[in-house]
């Protein structure tokens, strides 16, 4: 398993911190999970953990990985964020 941590960054709203964290991890796979289909849809498998599945073929080229990567990203990132602005609405309007 290969793990690619990003640096954690902290942004301060209004006097609190809060922690901002990405992980992407890339892992060859067997068993039932490896049966399933390398078709490029990205998938909820979890609370915001997206997957796509790629063939050997694929998780070979720099490209295809690279466009993966993305492509998983872009959902868990609009996933949080929508999660975590819906939270500070929400304490906002108690505080109200």
């Amino acid at each position: 398993m290969k793990k690619q941590d990003v640096a954690v960054q902290e942004v301060r709203i209004g006097g609190r911190a809060y922690r901002v964290r990405t992980q992407i991890v890339v892992e060859e796979i067997d068993g039932e999970d490896a049966q399933a289909e390398a078709d490029g849809e990205v998938r909820r498998v979890g609370d915001g953990d997206f997957e796509m599945m790629l063939s050997e073929d694929e998780a070979c080229s720099i490209d295809k990985s690279e466009q993966a990567i993305l492509g998983t990203c872009w959902p868990a990132m609009r996933d949080a964020l929508s999660q975590h602005l819906s939270a500070v609405s929400k304490k906002k309007l108690k505080k109200s």
